[in-house]
């Protein structure tokens, strides 16, 4: 079995997962906010506790995978997580090998196996898989998901950002400096407008924040719509959910901007179509789950502007992983350090 760790904005969450994709036992902590060394002591600390667990048994951990809510530079694998202080080009793996080392403690051998002193180690731990969120979550769906088997797959992440996870002929695409998948830089506007210098066109038109904005900026004071009124009354208590559950309940307002948002990933969806011709994109994030009942009108918006030949291959679906798909992600990423020729 593996060490999977999904370190995220608010989270660690640590588990163990055998090579059927089996998540066997999982602990988690908050992510420490006093400094990047309490963030990488942490990591450290539920890896030695999740490895001591006793659904383990005597089972040998092959390696460790990591995924983080950034960009893992390809070349340094350095990482940089905007959403934490601090988290700026950090050596994070070297920080953990030096954790784990300090421990004093071999995570690949159970307590409960004997093996022989003269048998020597090339390092005090295992392999260790440092990726990207994006990219863990397109290793999840094509190893267990709805993608399950695939090897042409995008994972599309919509949420307070939108990013893509990208497998092609079976390999992960990172990009020179780890950017590739930056999908919220989508050009999708005949305008630019400022906002787009710091998030992208697709990410400021689409993400979480711009459902909020565009229910505003559409408020026009009607009575007819309840969201109207939630509007008028306290703006700061609008919510996506919030305004997906008034668009499902017909709400005039709600259904325009949700109808709007859906055009945008759409688009977004057709250029990944027509850029990857892959067998399946896949929608996840917060938002993009919570988009779910409107999934029809993002495949009829891709369809149209996507090309047409790429579009008939292609299957736009849902991630059914939810919150494991980090954690299975990194799973399967640690299982291809070991075994490269399993990807």
């Amino acid at each position: 079995m593996v060490v999977a760790v999904d370190f995220n904005h608010t989270q660690i969450v640590a588990a163990l997962v055998d090579e059927r994709a089996r998540i066997l036992a999982r602990r988690q902590s908050e992510v420490p906010r006093v400094s990047v060394r309490a963030g990488s002591s942490a990591v450290t600390g539920l890896v030695l506790e999740v490895a001591a667990l006793a659904e383990r048994g005597a089972s040998e951990i092959k390696a460790l995978g990591i995924c983080v809510p950034g960009t893992v530079d390809p070349r340094s694998e350095r990482v940089s997580m905007p959403q934490l202080k601090g988290w700026d080009r950090i050596a994070l793996r070297q920080m953990i090998e030096r954790g784990l080392e300090a421990a004093g403690i071999d995570i690949r051998t159970s307590a409960a196996e004997k093996r022989a002193r003269a048998e020597k180690m090339t390092s005090a731990h295992p392999p260790i898989a440092l990726s990207s969120d994006r990219l863990a979550a397109v290793a999840a769906e094509a190893w267990c998901g709805v993608a399950r088997g695939k090897q042409n797959v995008v994972f599309l992440a919509v949420g307070e950002r939108i990013e893509a996870g990208i497998l092609a002929h079976g390999r992960i695409i990172n990009g020179v400096a780890g950017k590739a998948g930056a999908a919220g830089w989508f050009a999708l506007s005949e305008g630019f407008k400022s906002e787009y210098a710091s998030r992208g066109c697709l990410e400021a038109e689409a993400a979480a924040p711009a459902l909020v904005r565009r229910t505003i900026e559409e408020w026009t004071g009607s009575s007819v719509s309840a969201l109207s009124h939630l509007t008028a009354a306290d703006a700061t208590q609008l919510t996506p959910p919030t305004i997906i559950r008034a668009a499902r309940s017909g709400d005039p307002l709600a259904l325009k901007v949700v109808t709007e948002v859906c055009g945008w990933i759409g688009r977004g969806v057709a250029d990944l179509i027509s850029l990857l011709n892959p067998e399946a994109v896949v929608i996840g994030g917060e938002l993009g789950l919570a988009l779910r009942p409107f999934f029809n009108q993002i495949r009829r918006e891709a369809r149209l502007w996507a090309h047409p030949v790429a579009a008939q291959q292609c299957r736009i679906v849902s991630s059914t992983l939810g919150q494991s798909a980090g954690l299975l992600g990194a799973a399967r990423l640690a299982w291809w350090q070991v075994n490269p020729a399993a990807g």
